[in-house]
């Protein structure tokens, strides 16, 4: 069913037009805001108020595979806790194991995937479903390439997010790239790109939201030292953060203590 054309206002001046056409028509498995469409999939709780909380999850760099723990997480949220709209969202350019993509590119996905267009888009996205649902919080959640991009957003959309979660974030992305260059030889992660780094935009993060870090002690790929100097630059800036490092490696986005985080966070 075609929808009426809905012209809103992005929060800090950001101009979006929040609609379903005839491509992107299902408000429970995407968002129509920008003139692009953002493949998401939507779990609610057994019990929701006119006025719930928004969760929204995004997935890290998957260059060889369909992304979709940002679904499963996103399912889990909505089962343990009432009151949630747990949205998985599908970050730009990316196609998930169901065949669906998102608009935008996915880039070269080593760094240069977290700049502004694509924060732009996931802002967008997440404003449109904040004013669909009626959110009374927003809480943002990524791993690894989405904490970036999590970490990034929450200081270039202040007023958007009331809590973030950032799980194995390479919150300083150019020194995240030397590492990645001995790591996997890879050329495109030779040298600096021009961007802002999450440690760079602290503090210009709100001094309303929480923040909460979390990473592995044997983390090879987002090494700890980047979440914790993330940590310590919010807290030079007096910001409301809390950090938490914990055994295992990269792939932490689904243990125990993420998800206790992150159910905290709600």
């Amino acid at each position: 069913m075609k929808l009426l054309n809905l012209v809103g206002t992005i929060l800090l001046g950001i101009s979006a037009t929040s609609y379903a056409d005839d491509t992107c028509g299902n408000p429970e498995r995407e968002v129509f805001a920008d003139k692009k469409c953002t493949k998401i999939e939507t779990y609610k709780s057994n019990t929701l108020s006119a006025n719930p909380i928004l969760a929204i999850t995004l997935h890290g760099d998957n260059a060889y595979i369909r992304p979709y723990s940002q679904y499963r997480v996103a399912q889990k949220i909505a089962k343990e806790r009432d009151n949630v709209v747990a949205v998985g969202m599908l970050r730009p350019g990316y196609t998930d194991d169901f065949g669906r993509t998102s608009d935008g590119e996915v880039g070269l996905t080593v760094g240069d995937n977290y700049d502004d267009a694509r924060v732009d888009q996931i802002a967008s996205a997440i404003t449109a479903l904040k004013r669909q649902h009626k959110a009374k919080k927003v809480v943002l959640i990524g791993h690894s390439g989405g904490a970036a991009i999590t970490a990034r957003l929450i200081g270039l959309y202040p007023d958007l997010v009331n809590h973030a979660v950032a799980i194995s974030c390479p919150c300083d992305i150019n020194a995240w790239r030397k590492d990645m260059l001995i790591r996997n030889e890879y050329e495109p992660f030779r040298g600096d790109i021009d961007i802002s780094s999450p440690v760079e935009l602290v503090s210009k993060v709100s001094n309303s939201t929480k923040v909460s870090l979390i990473v592995a002690e044997d983390d090879d790929v987002t090494k700890p030292y980047l979440t914790k100097s993330y940590y310590t630059a919010l807290k030079n800036h007096h910001k409301d953060v809390e950090m938490q490092l914990i055994a295992g490696d990269h792939n932490i986005y689904q243990v125990k203590p993420v998800m206790d985080m992150i159910l905290k966070a709600l």
